[in-house]
């Protein structure tokens, strides 16, 4: 008999990375760390800087009470968590950040740590909320703007050759990602879910080359494990941010594998292999631009249906479940959009609505275990 992914060195140090507060691997590379808002922002744009991106995340914050002191009780408790993490000290590592117009929540997320943090650097960009050809230009300028705002801060230049050199880079991060989605979609999957999303996770907050090497290790030692037994049903797991593999656990604890994703902190947030040239920003920006949209996309819902049908089909989902944190307004309005869309190719969907860094255990599983029922009745009808 083979043995699981349990007793995976590579797997418990990708874990590891996504349980530390810190992020050890980046900082021992002796470069600034700078953390950023979505997956809008161009890592490459940072790695050829000379810099350590790392999303920023709660980091384990058992309270929000200090960003609680600046923010609404109705803005997101990803974003609220994130200025208390900031306000109390556990990103005191990093040089700067760079926010984005994502959403109101993640704004005034930015405005308050603007004011009241003692980061040394702010950046910020505008991205547009549609694909239309005419807006290119626009994203393009804000890339420069922000290249040009690093490069001033820290004193560094940024050439065509340091940008491709991190396209580079990046893109070997995204080819094992795309290996690692073969190994939860097969026909018998051998690594769990929510293992390969602890790697996605973990992927935010590496150096390139150490998520490489792990990666490897971790696809090497797949092909030793045993097939995952009793699995109940295949799912899709999409919506908005979830950077907690804790959560994609306990639903596949039900028998359920998740097979796929369509989220910020999954595969859909590392985008699509970059193109490298003689004008990296350009390739840079067309990539980040036409990644698989947001719902912040807001024109962009049809490309985002058919995303959706091309991975069900491709990954053999028998549902779908949908996660939200409470507040997310973007997000909601994405629910309304698929159920229309259900009145004429329908799939089973469960949205599971919660708060940043609460798993609420007994209540997802019960509500996973029914829905992991109702997919076991119409597989069988």
């Amino acid at each position: 008999m083979g043995k699981s992914a349990e007793s995976s060195d590579a797997l418990r140090a990708l874990r590891a990375a996504v349980e530390a507060a810190k992020p050890e691997d980046a900082l021992r590379a002796g470069r600034p760390a700078v953390g950023y808002f979505c997956s809008y922002v161009p890592v490459e744009l940072l790695l050829a800087a000379g810099l350590s991106p790392v999303r920023l995340r709660g980091l384990g914050q058992e309270d929000s009470s200090s960003g609680d002191a600046y923010l609404s009780h109705l803005t997101c408790s990803l974003v609220r968590h994130i200025a208390a993490a900031v306000l109390d000290g556990a990103y005191d590592f990093l040089a700067g950040q760079i926010s984005v117009n994502t959403c109101d929540h993640i704004r005034r997320g930015n405005d308050v740590l603007v004011a009241k943090s003692d980061l040394a650097y702010h950046g910020y960009i505008s991205v547009p909320h549609s694909l239309r050809a005419g807006l290119f230009p626009w994203y393009l300028e804000e890339l420069s703007r922000l290249k040009a705002s690093l490069e001033d801060h820290f004193q560094v230049r940024v050439g065509g050759e340091a940008l491709n050199q991190a396209i580079t880079r990046m893109n070997r991060v995204r080819e094992r990602v795309q290996k690692l989605d073969d190994l939860r979609q097969g026909p018998a999957p051998r690594l769990a879910g929510a293992d390969v999303f602890t790697a996605l996770v973990a992927a935010r907050s590496l150096p390139p080359e150490r998520f490489v090497e792990l990666a490897d290790a971790l696809i090497a030692e797949a092909e030793t494990l045993d097939p995952i037994a009793g699995i109940r049903g295949r799912v899709l797991l999409i919506g908005g941010e979830l950077d907690d593999p804790r959560f994609v656990r306990t639903i596949e604890s039900q028998g359920a594998q998740v097979v796929g994703d369509l989220l910020c902190f999954g595969s859909r947030g590392l985008g699509r292999v970059v193109e490298i040239g003689k004008d990296p920003l350009s390739s840079l920006a067309r990539a980040y631009l036409h990644q698989i949209p947001c719902a912040r996309m807001m024109d962009e819902f049809p490309q985002r249906w058919q995303a959706l049908l091309d991975l069900y089909q491709a990954s053999r989902a028998d549902g779908i479940i949908f996660t939200r944190i409470k507040f997310c307004q973007i997000w909601a309005n994405e629910v309304h959009n698929l159920r229309h869309r259900f009145e004429t190719h329908p799939l089973p969907m469960l949205v599971l609505e919660r708060e940043y860094g609460t798993v609420s255990t007994g209540q997802v599983k019960t509500r996973v275990q029914a829905f992991i029922e109702r997919l076991e009745t119409r597989r069988n009808d």
